[in-house]
């Protein structure tokens, strides 16, 4: 063991000295994040419309849906409703997943604020009365013998280190599991008392050729005696469907512009997609709502006016007509405007690039265009495509559904697999109409690529680690590293800030590029691509920005110690001590800076600032004006990193475990705000991103012990390290009790959760209907179980047919008028309530 020590020591380049720069750090984190949280509170009072968008989301009809209205008047009085809202409340307004999300955040402030109370009142205070240092990396390393056979006289403080890491340990797990099992509670009466056709749903693939038909299926089913099937959608090869709409989404693209173009956006109030009114709140009746599901309402003919009044919005039509309207008088479509004007009707040319050739009538040439690509689809509609091996069966009940889904249906490998659906809404069709060995490839080349993307990223992390150390830079740059040496404050900032900000950037751009290469691997849901791009993302994080970062920092050949799990744990501890300054800084850095910044929105602001001028016609401002997506890929990995961090040096740093806890209640509070009113979560909420918490967070607590042991090594502590031995082990069989015991409540609902006298309501914003109060609730009071949840209200008289088979072909829209769309038909203009589809 000394000689593997005296070997770290001889390949560890020159560790960078415990910062003195932790209290810059502090104060430009925390100026930074106070004038960003102050601009916030502006532009929310000023803009409620962009920061309040999942209010205009939901819309008039959703009104007691709806949370607490914050008040635009005041800049910081919208803190306490915030404060105010309970986790009933989470779940009523945005769904389970919120909830288990918010949930790891407060988790997470109960679990660091007891460690951090047994660090600040009993192991720093008896490490400082042993070594003279509060934490164990401050000041120089005087308290850390370079020789191993003087580490004698610290045994005795030493000796908090292994009964604190069992303690902390049996704590984090604790409340891990407290979690856990609130999650599960919650989501088994939640999802008990459901009954939409989500819940009702399973998806089969394997489907062998002679049971891909409705019939064949539907009896093949029925004779194992689970249940009864409602309806049976069989997937097949509808990619020429697929083109056939993106042709026709482009040319009604192409008519909406040039109606726009013609009707006018200022002489014409009626036709101008008016914004949401951004100077108060709540919204007036003129402004355009968005809806949390479909409205069920057909379209209506707006009016009742002579052909002359309506010939000039006709589609197609090639006639103007001199309009001149009284200030009281009503339009056709319901709303007062001024005057109409002679306008001439928009010309295209029909040659190359649309720079010469025949003149034409722009309206008229797409109209055609629009027509013919129309009777190609209905024709395409009725023709015989080949099925695939996946079906969606929708069962007769959700207890019907559940045993379908647990069970096994055909003893042969890989035929008849059984899982619960996704929401109608949630599926990407695209990749579900595919054939099976083009959906395999796709997944398979993508996770290839996705492996060899992360072996490539460890050369730019570990060469930016070389930034933490003089020596290194002087190596590889020699005229920068004179030039630091010259001027000691460059050389803080290069060696000590830059390094934080450069390692935030990454934490930033590389999760994106994941979240475009989930999208292409042939998931057939958004919700399976969301859990994908959450592991992906914390592997990357983890991987490259946290093991290779930390062993990079410190050590010249980090190479050999990855490879050797001898050696694994005396460098890891010896790297940590060494970067315990950095990653107190890239803590603050995250916590009091860049959590603040989250509020802003800044890509959905930088659409307003970048795309608005563009926007020429009502579907462009619609688009606009949608609310931001929150992804759990992009905002669960980091923080789960941050807690493993924290955790790491929980018994070492009380510095790292205060920027942690301050990340976590700052987190919690901007997270909460995002959820309930700026971003909306579109896919059917499961909770299933909970067993991904658990297992990282089990996988921290193996590198905590592993750590810490580690550090008693290095101390020739070798028999307190030995104590740490059962540890990992009784880690190990906690994780196997969740992975046997939970792991099956995490994604399936127990049939005795299942509420038989659920009532089933039609329409699912009546609230007349009071669901009966199911026995496993224990007396929680959560207040969906009342009423209808955000997933029934959202998956309201959804169905699983293919949309392109039963979408109705609409025209293009002229405008945006109150709660209904403007459209314009082959009979004229017709009304239709207005809607929010998300995919």
């Amino acid at each position: 063991m000394i000689d593997d020590y005296l070997q770290i020591e001889k390949n560890l380049r020159d560790a960078p000295k415990p910062t003195r720069l932790v209290t810059t750090q502090l104060l430009i984190s925390a100026v930074a994040g106070f004038f960003i949280f102050s601009a916030f509170c502006v532009l929310r009072c000023r803009f409620p419309n962009i920061y309040m968008a999942r209010m205009n989301y939901l819309g008039v009809s959703n009104r007691k849906f709806m949370p607490p209205v914050l008040s635009t008047k005041s800049l910081f009085g919208w803190l306490a409703t915030v404060w105010r809202i309970t986790e009933a409340d989470i779940l009523e307004y945005a769904g389970l997943d919120a909830f288990v999300f918010l949930g790891f955040f407060k988790m997470s402030i109960k679990l660091l604020s007891v460690c951090w109370l047994f660090s600040v009142l009993i192991i720093s205070p008896i490490r400082y009365y042993f070594t003279g240092d509060y934490d164990q990396s401050d000041g120089d390393d005087s308290s850390d013998p370079k020789d191993p056979s003087e580490a004698t006289d610290y045994h005795t403080y030493l000796w908090l280190y292994v009964i604190f890491t069992y303690v902390f340990t049996f704590i984090t797990e604790y409340f891990l599991m407290q979690q856990t099992r609130k999650v599960i509670q919650y989501r088994q009466n939640i999802l008990g008392n459901q009954n939409s056709i989500t819940d009702r749903t399973i998806r089969l693939s394997g489907i062998p050729p002679e049971l891909r038909n409705e019939r064949a299926l539907r009896e093949s089913i029925e004779s194992l005696g689970i249940g009864k099937v409602a309806k049976i959608v069989i997937c097949r090869e509808w990619k020429k469907l697929d083109l056939l709409f993106k042709q026709r989404n482009h040319i009604i693209r192409k008519l909406e512009i040039f109606w726009a173009r013609y009707i006018g956006t200022t002489k014409n109030p009626t036709f101008n997609i008016r914004p949401f009114v951004e100077s108060s709140y709540p919204l007036t009746p003129e402004c355009p709502r968005y809806r949390d599901e479909e409205e069920g309402s057909d379209s209506t003919h707006a009016g009742t006016t002579s052909d002359a009044d309506t010939s000039d919005y006709e589609y197609g039509s090639n006639s103007v007509v001199e309009y001149q309207a009284s200030p009281t008088e009503t339009n056709p479509f319901g709303t007062s405007f001024g005057s109409a004007v002679y306008k001439k009707r928009p010309q295209i040319k029909l040659g190359f690039l649309g720079i010469c050739g025949k003149s034409v009538d722009a309206i008229d040439y797409y109209t055609q265009q629009l027509n013919v690509i129309d009777e190609e689809i209905m024709v395409a509609r009725q023709r015989h495509y080949p099925a695939t091996p996946t079906a969606f069966i929708t069962m007769d009940s959700v207890a019907t559904a559940q045993m379908v889904a647990q069970a096994v249906l055909d003893p042969r490998v890989s035929f008849l697999i059984t899982r619960t659906a996704p929401a109608p809404k949630d599926i990407i069709w695209e990749n579900v109409t595919l054939p099976r060995k083009d959906r395999v490839l796709k997944i398979y080349y993508i996770t290839i690529l996705t492996g060899i993307m992360g072996v490539a990223f460890i050369f730019p992390v570990g060469y930016l680690a070389t930034l933490l150390n003089l020596k290194t830079i002087s190596k590889f740059w020699p005229d920068l590293g004179e030039l630091l040496e010259k001027h000691e404050w460059a050389q803080k900032f290069v060696t000590e800030l830059l390094p934080v900000y450069l390692f935030t950037l990454l934490n930033f751009v590389i999760p994106y590029l994941y979240v475009w290469l989930s999208s292409r691997q042939g998931f057939v849901s958004h919700g399976e691509e969301e859990l994908s791009v959450v592991s992906k993302n914390f592997f990357y994080v983890f991987v490259n920005l946290f093991l290779v970062f930390t062993m990079a920092g410190t050590a010249s050949n980090y190479w050999g110690y990855l490879s050797d799990s001898k050696k694994l744990a005396l460098q890891l501890a010896t790297s940590l001590r060494g970067l315990s300054s950095f990653y107190v800084d890239t803590i603050l850095l995250q916590g009091l800076a860049l959590m603040p910044l989250k509020l802003l929105i800044t890509g959905h602001v930088l659409r307003f600032m970048f795309i608005r001028a563009n926007c020429k016609t009502p579907r462009d401002f619609k688009e606009l004006y949608r609310p931001p997506v929150f992804n759990f890929g992009l905002h669960l990995p980091h923080p789960i990193l941050i807690l493993i961090i924290t955790l790491l040096y929980s018994v070492m740093s009380t510095k790292i475990l205060s920027s942690g806890l301050a990340y976590f209640v700052i987190g919690y509070f901007v997270y909460k705000y995002l959820l309930i009113y700026a971003c909306i979560h579109p896919q059917h909420s499961t909770g299933q991103v909970m067993p991904i918490i658990f297992r990282r967070i089990v996988l921290g607590l193996l590198l905590f012990q592993l750590t810490v042991a580690g550090s008693l090594a290095l101390n020739n502590a070798y028999l307190l390290a030995m104590f740490l031995i059962p540890l990992p082990f009784l880690t190990i069989l906690y994780l196997w009790n969740f992975e046997r015991n939970y792991l099956p409540l995490s994604f399936f609902i127990a049939l005795r959760a299942i509420n038989k006298d659920t009532q089933v309501d039609t329409d699912p914003q009546s609230s007349a209907g009071v669901r009966a109060t199911h026995p496993l609730t224990n007396g929680v009071s959560y207040s969906s179980l009342r009423s209808s949840t955000i997933d029934e209200r959202r998956e309201y008289n959804q169905t699983y047919e293919y949309p392109y088979l039963v979408q109705s072909l609409e025209g293009p829209w002229l405008a945006v008028d109150g709660e209904h769309v403007v459209m314009a038909t082959k009979d004229g203009t017709v009304r239709k309530r207005f809607t929010f589809e998300e995919f």
